[in-house]
């Protein structure tokens, strides 16, 4: 009983990552907007939020919080 909880666990956890990754980035800001606006994971769209403001595409350094582009 306990290894099939676990296993379906895993499936699931498995379906939304990927589901997740597949998503664009504005239909995954969406998602965390209205669960957000129910007090879920409000700082998670903050932060996403924030990281689409960012020139660039968000996923290399050059975007990210510390780096913004500049050189050491």
């Amino acid at each position: 009983m306990w290894q099939q909880l676990v296993i379906a666990l895993l499936v699931v956890s498995a379906a939304g990552y990927v589901v997740w990754t597949f998503l664009p980035m504005m239909r995954r800001q969406r998602l965390l907007d209205a669960l957000a606006a129910h007090g879920m994971l409000v700082r998670v769209a903050a932060r996403h939020r924030a990281r689409l403001a960012t020139p660039g595409c968000g996923n290399c350094a050059a975007a990210g919080e510390h780096g913004q582009g500049k050189q050491r």
